[in-house]
């Protein structure tokens, strides 16, 4: 018989904690009809996220006990970065946004009007996301990061790598729709506003009262509406040059 292999947190053990754990962080987003297992009903929230208690964690993963995470993760601000890592990159169980993330750049391909195709992709997205208790896990640690700097290490990577498929991709539908931006719409810039919008139309959808009808947070209509508004003011149409604030004082000039 072999050496018995040490405790790792990238072994089977480990993912088992793991998943746990973001059964909870999903459990404690979730809104709505309760889907979770008979296991999560026992715990009192947001106690999971205050910040993800490691006694739930380990109480609840079959197979595990006190040692065998201890000789994982030294304490829980050890095992928080990981965690939330791992709910973040988690496989979608069902619709995944990334799908029509993918579609984007055969819309200069597409049969029917670009209209009608950009408001298929964005409202698809953005129904994905909504539907999804993980796309809220961002918003909720943003306001944390200042008090929780060690969760940077482990969330800036995800975060570039998201920043260069958006850029990748928004650079590959301008080139095959052969787009002139105006001169300060660079690539960049212009992702930065793309995903803020659709991280404010995500917040928006989970703060509408559930009494109040959906105004538009969902399904066709709004959010599609701002990104052909976007794309109208940030392609330079007509060749000329202007930064959309000087085209802007130039139309509206008495």
């Amino acid at each position: 018989m072999g050496p018995r292999r040490a405790p790792s947190r990238h072994d089977a053990t480990a993912q088992q904690f793991l998943d746990v754990a973001a059964d909870l962080i999903d459990a404690y987003l979730h809104v709505g009809p309760t889907g979770e297992s008979a296991r999560l009903r026992q715990i009192r929230f947001p106690t999971a996220l205050e910040w993800l208690r490691t006694d739930d964690v380990i109480r609840l993963t079959s197979g595990g006990g006190r040692r065998a995470f201890f000789s994982r993760w030294a304490t829980r601000e050890e095992f928080l970065p990981d965690a939330l890592v791992y709910s973040l990159l988690r496989e979608y169980e069902a619709d995944d946004p990334h799908e029509y993330v993918r579609r984007i750049p055969g819309i200069p391909e597409t049969v029917h009007p670009v209209s009608a195709r950009i408001m298929g992709i964005a409202e698809g997205l953005l129904d994905a996301l909504v539907r999804h208790p993980r796309s809220y896990l961002m918003l909720h640690l943003g306001p944390l990061l200042p008090k929780q700097p060690e969760l940077w290490p482990a969330l800036l990577p995800g975060t570039r790598s998201v920043a260069r498929i958006w850029a990748a991709v928004y650079e590959q539908l301008v080139t095959g729709l052969d787009l002139v931006m105006r001169p300060e719409w660079t690539i960049e810039r212009a992702c930065v506003v793309l995903q803020a919008m659709l991280d404010g139309f995500v917040l928006g959808h989970r703060l509408r009262p559930s009494g109040r009808p959906a105004s538009r947070w969902e399904g066709t209509g709004i959010f599609a509406d701002a990104i052909i508004a976007f794309i109208l003011g940030a392609v330079d149409w007509d060749l000329t040059g202007q930064a959309g604030r000087t085209v802007l004082d130039n139309l509206l000039r008495p």
